[in-house]
């Protein structure tokens, strides 16, 4: 699986291309659950099985998309209720992006269990081995700030007009 640096970026870089458009200040407020989604089936189980090797199979529903989406929407209904529909779709849509691209990985046990627990197939599309997609960090992050500069360029011009 992809680190968490490199979900929180390609997150960003996601979120910010399509941010052309404009939110409502509560969606605004509320885009930060994106990222959280983006990390939230790693939080959920890595401490856990790295800690505790034991908990792997405990911990195994939560790093699947039924497991995942439960505890979005669980987290969800800690928002007021008009808030509570677009909540879930924020955390729930980056934690579609986090199981896309886990999928991009080449793992040595299944790990992209996307129909758990109806099946134990794994879904992946072994493009990259977990280890080589750190070599693309550094990318990554460049494409982050240039994004960054772009868009800052972007609301100078459009001030400037």
């Amino acid at each position: 699986m992809p680190d968490l640096v490199t979900h929180t970026a390609v997150a960003h870089l996601l979120r910010r291309s399509i941010d052309l458009k404009k939110y409502s200040r509560a969606d605004s407020r509320l885009r930060v659950l994106f990222y959280l989604g983006t990390i939230l089936p790693d939080i959920l189980t890595r401490p856990w099985y790295i800690l505790f090797p034991s908990t792997h199979d405990w911990t195994l529903p939560f790093h699947t998309p039924i497991g995942a989406l439960l505890i979005c929407a669980l987290l969800a209904l800690f928002f007021e209720s008009r808030l509570q529909k677009r909540a879930f779709a924020w955390l729930a849509s980056g934690t579609v992006l986090h199981f896309l691209l886990d999928g991009l990985q080449r793992q040595v046990v299944d790990n992209n269990l996307w129909l758990y627990p109806f099946s134990w197939k794994d879904f992946g599309y072994g493009f990259l081995w977990a280890g080589e997609i750190m070599r693309f960090i550094p990318v990554t992050l460049g494409l982050v700030v240039l994004l960054e500069i772009g868009m800052a360029f972007r609301r100078k011009a459009d001030r400037a007009r």
